[in-house]
C-alpha cells in the first residue's frame, strides 16, 4: 500500500466510497453505481490500481461490457492511467470475448474455430430453409417470431432437447422441431448466430478443465452493466469467477430496463447470495443533476421492490423544479415543447436539449411541430416517421390511389406485401404499358393475355382490383376512412399479425399514429392530394440534421446519456406505463426504471407533459394521467399537481379520477377499452366476430363490457382449454385482470392473444 495514500493520483478527485471501490482488489465486490455518479472512472481506475499497485499482469484482468464503444473508452482511459502497455488487458463486450474464446478452442463445438458468424439477414434465410424442408406454413410460423423464441431458448442456455417440458402444446413443440433443424443447418455452414456464441462458450466452461484454464488466466474479472445480463452470460461470469472469486460487478438494479430482451434483475439483486462474502459499496453522490431532479428520481423509484436501495444526492444545489404541463391535445402538448425549446435557444443557442418518449410512434406530432417552427432536430436510434419502412409502404398506396402514373409507388405497393412478383415479372409488366398508360393498365393486358399465371397472377388480380375500388370509394371513405380501408384490404395488417413479433406491434403501433395524422389532416379539410404534398413536404428535412442541439430519442436509447434540458412526453397510462409491461408486477416496475432512468438523463431543467386527449387509429380518446406523476414529490415540482377534476376536465363529459378507476363514464369506458385492446384485435385474437360483427378488425367496435365477463381467477399455466374459434389449445401466460384479463394460447394455427371476457373460453 502507499505511503502518500490521500495524494495517490489513482485516488485523486474521488469521493470516500469510489476510493474504497477502487483499492478493493481481491474478493468479490458489488458496486451499486447510481446515475451520474462516476462509474467509469470508478472502473477504469479500479484497473489501474490492480496493474500500478497490485501488480496485477494486464493480461490476467478481463472486463467485460456490452457496448463496443464503452469497451473502447474504457480501454483507452486505462492506458492513459499506467505505466505499462495493456495490449494483453481483455476489454471486450460479451460477444467478442466469447468470439475469441472460441477462435482458440472452437475444436470442442460442434461448429470449430473457422466458423462465420451469421447476422439477422443469414438467419432468416436459414430459417426460411427450415420451414420449408419441415413443411410449416411461414402465415402459422412466422421466421422472425420462430427465431426470436430460438433466442430466447438460448439466451437461456436451452438446447432444442433441453426445452422439450417447455413445450406445452403443439405450436411450440414444432418451434422445436424448427430449432433442431437450425441448429443442424448451421452445423453445416460452420456458422454460429450471435446467440451461439454465449451458448457454445458456456457449455465450454461448463467442463472442469476449461475452468480450470480460464480461471487461472483470468484472475480478475469486472463486469460492467451487470443488472443487463441475461442467464447465458450469468453462467458465463460464475464459471470464470469460481476459481479465485475476483469478481467486481457494477450495475444499477434501478436502471434494469431491458427484461424484454432478455436481462434478468436478479442477477444482480441475487450478487450477495451467489457470493455470501461479497463486499458491497454504494456510489450515490451524483456528479450530473440537481437535487430537485435526483429527489424526484429517488421518491419513484423507491415504489419499486425490487430493488437493493440507495438514495441519490449532490452537492450541485437544489437547481431548477420540474415542470409539468397537461395539454389538451396531443397536437397542443407537443406545441407547447416547441416554444419550450424555443425560449432556452433565445437564451443560449447552442444549448443541448432532448424531447424523450416511451415509444417511436410518438416522435410524429413532436417532429410536424418542430418542422412548423423550423427548428433543426436529430432522431437518435431510430428513422424519421414518413421515412420508416412501413409507413412508406402505405404511403405508396396511397400515391398510387392519387396518380395510377407513379411506377415507383407500383413497384413498392405490389411488393408490401409479397405477391409473388419478382423482377422478371415486374419486367413483363413495364413493358406492356401502353402509351400514356399506367402500370395498372399493363397488369390488365398481360392478364387478358393469359401470361401472367399462378400465384403471381392471382395476386395481380387482386390488386388491381383493390386500386379500382379504392379510386371509385376514396371520395365516400374520407381519408382516414381510406387509409382504414387500405390497411385492411391491402392484406398489409394481416402480414403484421402474422409476424406476430415485437418489432412488427411497433411497425402496428406506427400506422396506427399514422390514420391519427391523416384523420387530423382530414378534419383541417385536406383531400388525399393535399396530405400526400403535406407529407412529401414534411418527408424533405435532410437540412434539419444539420444540428445536434435537439435530440429526439426514446427512452431506451438516451440510456447512458445526459442533457442540461429533457423533454419527456406522453404521460398518460396505456403509453407510460404501456399498456403489456403494465399488466404485470413485474413489468410495471420495468416500466417505473425507465422513467428513473428518463428523470436522471437531466442536469439542470426536466419538463414532464401529456394530454387530455390523444388521437389513437383516427379517432380521439380521452387519456389517464400516468400513475408516476402521483409518485413525484411535490417539493420537486414547480407547481404541485392538483389532482381533481380541474387537471382532468376536458371536452364533452369531463373527465375525474374517480372515472378512472372505473366508476360512471360508458364512452370514457369504451375510449380505453379502445387502446388497451388496439393489438389485440389486429391479430384478431378477441372473439369480436362472434358477437355478430362482421367489420374489419381496424373498424370494429368492442361490445359492451357487460357481454361476457372474465373469470374471477385467471386459469394457470398449461390450462387447456377450448375456443369456439381457434379450437384446442393451451394457456402459456395470463396477464390483466378483471375485464382486462388476457390469455395467451398456443394453438396449432399459432400463438393468440385472448381477452378473457370476449373469447368464450371453455377449460377442458
Amino acid at each position: 500500500m502507499p505511503e502518500d495514500i490521500d495524494n495517490h493520483p489513482l485516488l485523486q478527485n474521488l469521493n470516500p466510497p469510489q476510493r474504497e471501490a477502487v483499492m478493493h482488489t481481491d474478493g468479490p465486490l458489488l458496486i451499486l453505481a447510481g446515475a451520474g455518479s462516476g462509474k467509469t472512472t470508478v472502473i477504469t481506475r479500479r484497473i489501474a490500481w490492480l496493474i500500478e499497485e497490485k501488480g496485477a499482469h494486464p493480461g490476467s484482468i478481463l472486463a467485460m461490457t456490452f457496448t463496443n464503444k464503452a469497451a473502447e473508452e474504457m480501454r483507452d482511459r486505462v492506458a492513459q492511467l499506467v505505466s505499462v502497455p495493456v495490449s494483453q488487458l481483455w476489454v471486450s463486450t460479451f460477444h467478442s470475448f466469447c468470439t475469441r474464446i472460441l477462435r482458440r478452442e472452437g475444436d470442442r463445438t460442434p461448429v470449430g474455430r473457422d466458423f462465420v458468424i451469421f447476422d439477422p439477414s443469414d438467419q432468416k434465410s436459414l430459417m426460411k430453409q427450415v420451414l420449408s424442408e419441415l413443411k410449416m406454413s411461414e402465415k402459422q410460423f412466422h421466421p422472425r417470431r420462430v427465431l426470436e423464441m430460438i433466442s430466447d431458448f438460448k439466451n437461456r442456455c436451452l438446447l432444442p432437447e433441453e426445452a422439450v417440458e417447455e413445450a406445452l402444446d403443439p405450436w411450440t413443440r414444432r418451434v422445436l422441431d424448427a430449432y433442431a433443424l437450425y441448429q443442424k443447418g448451421l452445423r453445416n455452414h460452420r456458422a454460429c448466430d450471435f446467440d451461439d456464441l454465449l451458448l457454445y462458450t458456456e457449455r465450454l466452461f461448463r467442463e472442469d478443465a476449461m475452468q480450470a484454464i480460464y480461471g487461472e488466466r483470468f484472475r480478475y474479472l469486472l463486469v460492467d452493466e451487470y443488472q443487463d445480463t441475461n442467464r447465458a452470460q450469468y453462467l458465463l461470469v460464475q464459471h470464470l469467477a469460481r476459481r479465485h472469486h475476483n469478481l467486481c460487478v457494477v450495475g444499477d438494479e434501478d436502471q434494469s430496463i431491458y427484461g424484454w430482451r432478455g436481462a434478468d434483475i436478479r442477477n444482480i439483486l441475487d450478487f450477495q447470495r451467489d457470493f455470501p462474502e461479497a463486499i458491497q459499496i454504494k456510489l450515490e453522490q451524483n456528479y450530473r443533476s440537481s437535487q430537485s431532479i435526483l429527489d424526484a428520481a429517488s421518491t419513484v423509484i423507491a415504489n419499486n421492490a425490487q430493488r437493493l436501495g440507495k438514495t441519490l444526492w449532490t452537492d450541485r444545489g437544489a437547481g431548477e423544479p420540474i415542470t409539468f404541463k397537461l395539454s389538451d391535445d396531443g397536437r397542443l402538448e407537443a406545441e407547447w415543447v416547441v416554444s419550450k425549446l424555443q425560449e432556452a435557444r433565445r437564451y443560449d443557442p447552442t444549448i443541448k436539449m432532448a424531447v424523450l418518449y416511451r415509444a417511436n410512434w410518438q416522435s410524429r406530432q413532436i417532429e410536424e411541430a418542430l418542422r412548423a417552427a423550423n427548428l433543426p432536430y436529430k432522431l437518435v436510434g431510430g428513422t424519421k416517421f414518413y421515412e420508416r419502412q412501413e409507413v412508406k409502404d402505405l404511403l405508396s398506396y396511397l400515391r398510387l390511389i392519387s396518380n395510377p402514373y407513379d411506377l415507383q409507388s407500383f413497384r413498392r405497393a405490389v411488393s408490401s406485401p409479397s405477391r409473388g412478383v419478382g423482377p422478371t415479372t415486374l419486367g413483363k409488366i413495364e413493358a406492356a404499358i401502353p402509351e400514356n398508360g399506367t402500370a395498372l393498365d399493363g397488369v390488365v393486358i398481360l392478364l387478358k393475355g393469359g401470361e401472367l399465371k399462378g400465384r403471381a397472377g392471382r395476386e395481380l388480380h387482386r390488386f388491381v382490383e383493390l386500386f379500382y375500388r379504392a379510386v371509385n370509394e376514396a371520395t365516400s371513405l374520407g381519408l382516414a376512412g381510406l387509409v382504414r380501408w387500405t390497411l385492411q384490404e391491402s392484406g398489409y395488417l394481416q402480414m403484421l399479425e402474422d409476424e406476430g413479433t415485437l418489432e412488427a406491434e411497433g411497425r402496428v403501433r406506427n400506422l396506427e399514429e399514422f390514420l391519427s395524422a391523416a384523420s387530423e389532416s382530414e378534419s383541417l379539410g385536406l383531400r388525399l392530394a393535399e396530405f400526400l404534398d403535406r407529407v412529401t413536404l414534411a418527408s424533405d428535412t435532410d437540412q434539419l440534421d444539420q444540428s445536434v442541439e435537439l435530440s429526439l430519442m426514446t427512452i431506451h436509447c438516451a440510456k447512458g446519456l445526459e442533457f442540461p434540458i429533457v423533454f419527456l412526453v406522453g404521460m398518460e397510462e396505456e403509453v407510460f406505463p404501456n399498456r403489456q409491461a403494465r399488466e404485470t408486477d413485474e413489468g410495471l416496475e420495468e416500466e417505473r426504471r425507465l422513467f428513473y432512468v428518463a428523470i436522471t438523463r437531466a442536469k439542470a431543467k426536466l419538463y414532464l407533459s401529456g394530454a387530455r386527449r390523444r388521437r389513437i387509429m383516427g379517432s380521439e380518446v380521452l387519456g389517464m394521467p400516468s400513475r408516476f406523476l402521483r409518485e413525484l414529490p411535490s417539493e420537486a415540482l414547480e407547481t404541485p399537481i392538483r389532482w381533481g377534476t380541474e387537471l382532468y376536465q376536458a371536452g364533452q363529459g369531463g373527465w375525474t379520477p374517480e372515472r378512472a378507476r372505473g366508476g360512471s363514464g360508458a364512452s370514457v369506458a369504451m375510449e380505453l377499452n379502445r387502446i388497451r385492446s388496439f393489438f389485440d384485435k389486429v391479430r384478431a385474437t378477441t372473439e369480436v366476430a362472434s358477437e355478430g360483427h362482421s367489420e374489419p378488425a381496424l373498424l370494429a367496435v368492442l361490445p359492451s363490457a357487460s357481454t361476457q365477463s372474465a373469470a374471477a381467477d385467471a386459469w394457470p399455466k398449461g390450462t387447456r382449454i377450448r375456443s369456439p374459434r381457434f379450437g384446442r389449445g393451451v394457456i402459456t401466460a395470463a396477464t390483466g385482470s378483471g375485464e382486462g384479463l388476457t390469455y395467451t394460447i398456443r394453438f396449432e394455427t399459432g400463438e393468440k392473444r385472448i381477452v378473457a371476457r370476449f373469447g368464450m373460453l371453455e377449460r377442458e
